[in-house]
């Protein structure tokens, strides 16, 4: 959808923000409504950032990877956010050559918004992650010397973990209110992701809320490492660059982890059915590498004149993520958390269902197993022949898993940095 009788945003502030939030998307309806969740992610930051009085020291870059249609000619925002958001346009030509047979390398467009950026710190998100005002509210009183951490804030690595807003609200798209008065209600309550499924929980190589650092340190680094075109273990390698010489902190404990998700996956989806594409090669945490800047000087599609493009505003219309102006809107915000308890229930128990019959499943196959094993046999020998069987399985079981993921498939292993 086009917007008509557009006007171009009137910032150009000469003041140099403090802080640059960039994230990186496509005009593509990923997974149903990502834009939906982007508009909400943009909007709510700008109101946040509003809230606090900070306008003038807080952009946002929005890296569009070679959409057809660009993100800044259909997203609609608050007036207040489209004075904040700027866009970097990848285009389709140049887009398709880098991805290769990745789905979406955001490690090109977030390292291209990273190298444009004007902020003096820098703080990835992603494009459906809401950033909430005490994290502002602390960051601010960190820049200016009303708090302290253990390290100086422009040495420091700040990675914070995210809570998850569930799939049962998000899917409904609702106003932009009432998703700040979910927060505000039951913010505290969500799930916090600090657990990597793939393994290695270390907090920073799990769900990142934002990664943030001085754009110093980005520059040092050259950001992410560009050969990382699929997903996962992206911000886990730049880390272990950095860590050489600076220390990480744990940012989510210090704001109560303040950065909430827009869950889009469905729950009923089995976890590892989710994959989407080819995963990067997993990061051995203890590997020391000797390239710090592995994507060179042209890091950030730096070879390429990339413009920043003001956002659009559609005669100050503000619809899609509006608020709610309707006279019963708590009794509509109400409705909208018994409708999204409702389904979260049937969807538990569908879950549970399916792992009870699983796990029957399970025990009815290992029980034919074993019957077999013992049938005719004398009952002395029931007992050594049922340890033998359990031991064979166990030792095909752990070979197995040895087998997944081959030692040369890691990154920082004698085989070097494979991408």
């Amino acid at each position: 959808m086009c917007n008509k009788n557009v006007q171009t945003n009137a910032s150009n502030n000469p003041r140099k923000p403090v802080l640059s939030l960039i994230l990186c998307s496509r005009n593509d309806q990923y997974m149903g409504n990502s834009l939906w969740r982007l508009q909400a992610t943009l909007n709510y930051a700008a109101q946040m950032v509003h809230e606090l009085a900070r306008e003038e020291d807080v952009e946002v870059l929005v890296a569009d990877w070679g959409s057809d249609i660009p993100l800044r000619e259909v997203l609609e925002l608050s007036p207040v956010a489209a004075n904040m958001v700027s866009f970097i346009l990848i285009p389709a030509e140049i887009a398709r050559d880098l991805q290769k047979d990745s789905s979406f390398p955001e490690v090109f467009a977030l390292n291209a918004a990273a190298r444009r950026a004007g902020g003096e710190y820098i703080g990835r998100i992603d494009q459906d992650t809401l950033v909430g005002k005490r994290f502002l509210k602390y960051f601010f009183e960190l820049y200016e010397g009303r708090r302290q951490l253990e390290v100086p804030l422009s040495s420091a690595l700040l990675f914070a973990n995210r809570r998850s807003i569930p799939y049962r609200f998000a899917v409904r798209c609702p106003p932009l209110d009432h998703v700040d008065k979910f927060i505000r209600l039951f913010g505290q309550l969500l799930k916090v992701w600090r657990q990597n499924p793939f393994g290695q929980n270390v907090f920073w190589t799990s769900y990142v809320g934002i990664w943030l650092l001085h754009r110093d340190l980005w520059d040092a680094c050259g950001g992410y490492d560009e050969r990382l075109i699929y997903y996962n273990w992206m911000e886990t390698d730049m880390i272990i660059r950095l860590t050489q010489n600076h220390q990480v902190t744990d940012l989510g404990k210090k704001v109560a982890y303040d950065f909430y998700h827009l869950e889009h996956y469905n729950p009923r989806v089995n976890l590892f059915a989710r994959a989407h594409g080819m995963k990067n090669p997993d990061v051995d945490l203890s590997y020391h590498p000797k390239v710090l800047k592995p994507s060179g000087e042209n890091w950030g599609l730096n070879q390429f004149p990339l413009e920043l493009l003001p956002s659009l505003l559609t005669d100050g219309k503000f619809n899609t993520v509006a608020l709610d102006a309707s006279p019963f809107r708590w009794l509509n915000f109400i409705i909208l958390l018994l409708s999204t308890g409702a389904r979260a229930a049937e969807d538990n128990l569908f879950l549970s269902l399916r792992l009870a019959w699983r796990f029957l499943s399970i025990w009815r196959h290992r029980s034919m197993v074993a019957w077999e094993t013992v049938r005719g046999q004398p009952f002395i020998s029931w007992t050594r022949l049922l340890t033998q069987l359990w031991s064979e399985r166990r030792g095909g079981q752990i070979r197995q898993l040895k087998n997944h993921v081959p030692q040369e498939q890691k990154i920082g292993t004698e085989g070097g940095e494979s991408a």
